[in-house]
């Protein structure tokens, strides 16, 4: 039986609570999870939780490729292994992770041809001018930057790659959509990276042991007017809670999917408005064989459009297998969406003979289009031009005594994290512990 994550590193908790109180949380991600974990804990035996789709998991999304290989569609990395608790519970339930370094990598120009990244004296002064001006877009920083330094187009060119990949792709959005605080906000933990050989779901599996979760139920809406909280899904069913947590991404929130009545007070709505949603998809390929260097994790293409097919990451050295997952981030990564997986395999497969030539066809191809997906619109919340870091903390805030809010975009130092979502709904769990009975 799998070790419960409470049980494996969440810290001291209070005496069991032994209330008799419904608590319905909406969604079953790991914030969701991670908050039914701590209220059992914490003596809470009547808690469902109503899931939109046909799967447990939310963004972490563990599919297959070929016979059975696992790939990650959604999260994929557990981002510092020191502390975090997604790794406690890896750890407790003997799920074994491997090393991942983001400095082994190759960059490759238009031609083919290995070039060297961008000198780091230039890149420390593109970032002090960034800092100097935190209220601009890291694109306006850029262009005054290039002015400054004269850059001709092709090194225009090369910049724009370098900064794709350290902004673009790691806060699925564009430079004219990011500043240096959308970058300097957020907390780190040490101790390096490290990713799921076996698959991210494991975690997942283990946090749902002996849960009542509720597939095939979108919520609709949700009325916490009277004492009671009714959860009206979109089939008509309606679950009556003392307290309901909702763990749905900040995408879902923004679209207005679920209506509240009544409406959310305006300090949560502003901060729901004032954050935005970035999307990074991924095109999986599966070939015969490895045609390229089996060792190196991250291969880099500086393209004629900076950011477009520009990031691959080499799946062998964690799966032993011939599978590359290649990412486009922010408008780009919303545009491909609309094409079928074939046209993207086409695309993939154009990027990858600009740089080893002859290359053949994929067995197969699986590509995500999380812009589309009703229930995430988007890969991960992030904080625009303009907007202030303390916008995830009001997202935190409850509604009364009987709202919560749980997920990634809710946790003020930890946001667009996996283990940012799980403490989240140790957060809300606690603060419904909290009150007075």
């Amino acid at each position: 039986m799998p070790v419960l994550a409470a049980c494996s590193g969440s810290g001291s908790t209070d005496a069991p609570a032994g209330t008799g109180e419904r608590i319905v949380i909406v969604g079953a991600g790991i914030a969701a999870l991670a908050a039914a974990d701590e209220l059992q804990i914490r003596g809470f035996d009547d808690v469902v939780l109503l899931e939109a789709r046909d799967r447990i998991g939310g963004r972490i999304w563990t599919s297959s490729i070929g016979d059975g290989i696992p790939i990650e569609l959604g999260a994929t990395w557990i981002h510092g292994i020191r502390g975090n608790p997604v790794h406690e519970i890896a750890e407790s339930n003997r799920i074994s992770t491997v090393e991942s370094d983001y400095d082994n990598a190759v960059l490759y120009d238009w031609d083919g041809q290995p070039i060297a990244p961008v000198e780091p004296g230039q890149w420390h002064e593109y970032m002090r001018l960034a800092h100097e001006r935190p209220d601009q877009s890291l694109r306006e920083v850029f262009e005054e930057f290039a002015a400054a330094n004269g850059l001709d187009d092709n090194a225009r060119r090369l910049w724009l790659h370098a900064l794709s990949s350290m902004f673009e792709h790691e806060f699925g959005a564009d430079l004219s959509d990011l500043s240096i605080m959308s970058y300097d906000g957020p907390s780190t933990l040490r101790g390096g990276d490290a990713v799921f050989a076996g698959g991210y779901s494991q975690i997942v599996v283990v946090l749902a042991e002996g849960r009542d979760i509720r597939l095939d139920h979108p919520v609709a809406q949700i009325d916490y007017a009277g004492p009671a909280v009714a959860v009206a899904t979109e089939s008509g069913d309606t679950f009556t809670a003392d307290r309901v947590i909702v763990t749905v991404p900040l995408g879902v929130l923004k679209a207005g999917s679920i209506s509240f009545t009544p409406a959310l007070p305006p300090h949560l709505q502003h901060a729901i408005d004032a954050l935005d949603m970035g999307i990074l998809n991924r095109t999986c390929l599966l070939f015969d064989d490895a045609f390229w260097d089996r060792g190196v994790e991250w291969i880099g293409y500086a393209g004629r459009y900076p950011g477009q097919w520009s990031e691959t990451l080499n799946l062998y050295p964690y799966l032993r297998q011939p599978v590359l997952a290649m990412f486009n981030p922010g408008s780009f990564g919303a545009e491909i969406e609309q094409h079928s997986d074939a046209e993207l395999a086409a695309r993939a497969v154009e990027t990858l003979r600009a740089v080893y030539g002859e290359v053949p066809e994929p067995r197969e191809v699986v590509s995500t289009r999380w812009g589309m997906d009703p229930w995430t619109r988007g890969s991960y919340s992030y904080l625009p031009v303009g907007a202030d870091f303390e916008t995830y903390r009001e997202m935190s805030r409850p509604v009364g005594e009987r709202l919560f809010f749980a997920g990634e975009a809710t946790h003020s130092r930890f946001p667009s994290t996996v283990h940012g979502a799980l403490l989240s709904g140790r957060r809300a769990a606690r603060q419904i512990t909290g009150l007075p009975r």
